[in-house]
């Protein structure tokens, strides 16, 4: 039997707090090397918090965080930004920016000085946004894209930022039925081809029981289950996560309601 993958990201008594309020509150979360780790929980449970947290946006406020062993707030700025790649939800283009730039920007942590980009750093992105399939769109004005071809080009960014983690806040939130499919075939083919560990928050319990290779339940800050999605996704976990009653079989659960008609709900 191979043993099991060392811990890329490690979370142990974690705290942090959102401007004045606490968020997490000694939340403890692992997440293996090459994993697909899928975070669930209602609103406020402090989902998004601990992205920020992994990818030092939000200061710990108590507790430790490590990755790859190592404590992650001891680490120069520079080495965590070519380690970790954080998409939030949504990101406001103010100004226009090619396409390409925006690609671009993930090279950014390997700049040296005030050095404009350098070949290499071009080839690595195009390479990048080719994966993707958004290489045509090289030249557009980033604004001008679908919500699932933005989404794309950002995975593509992380991609060519070559980080081990993949932090990612509801990637297919806002996606139609086509454009969630096209981004979820290539976040899976990446991940297959590199071996990148991805965390990403969701609300979507189907997403986290078809693709995710673990799952953290979170509520009120703190982590209240974590595994491997069968062990993890429970009716009696998802209850105790969401405060309501799940109904389902295997990873296949749907909420359960005493006023629509039975089935009504099932994905």
């Amino acid at each position: 039997m191979s043993a099991a993958a060392p811990n890329r990201l490690e979370a142990r008594g974690l705290v942090a707090d959102y401007g004045a309020a606490p968020v997490l509150r000694g939340l403890d979360a692992a997440i293996p090397a090459g994993a697909i780790a899928a975070v669930l929980g209602e609103n406020g449970s402090g989902k998004s918090t601990l992205l920020k947290v992994f990818a030092r946006v939000v200061a710990i406020g108590g507790g430790d965080v490590r990755l790859d062993g190592e404590r992650l707030d001891a680490l120069p700025r520079r080495q965590t930004a070519q380690r970790i790649a954080y998409v939030p939800q949504s990101v406001d283009l103010v100004f226009p920016i090619r396409t390409l730039d925006l690609v671009l920007q993930g090279r950014a942590p390997y700049a040296r000085g005030f050095v404009a980009e350098t070949a290499d750093d071009r080839l690595r992105a195009l390479e990048a946004m080719r994966a993707c399939d958004v290489e045509a769109l090289a030249q557009r004005d980033a604004a001008s894209l679908s919500g699932g071809e933005r989404r794309r080009v950002f995975l593509a960014r992380a991609l060519a930022q070559e980080a081990q983690v993949w932090l990612l806040d509801e990637p297919t939130s806002g996606l139609d039925p086509r454009h969630r499919l096209e981004f979820l075939e290539t976040l899976w083919r990446i991940h297959g081809e590199r071996g990148t560990t991805v965390v990403l928050v969701t609300h979507e319990v189907a997403l986290a029981g078809d693709l995710a290779t673990r799952v953290l339940l979170l509520k009120d800050g703190r982590t209240i289950a974590q595994g491997d999605r069968a062990s993890v996704l429970t009716a009696e976990n998802l209850e105790r996560t969401f405060g309501a009653p799940f109904s389902g079989r295997g990873s296949r659960f749907a909420l359960r309601s005493a006023v629509l008609p039975m089935g009504s709900l099932e994905p």
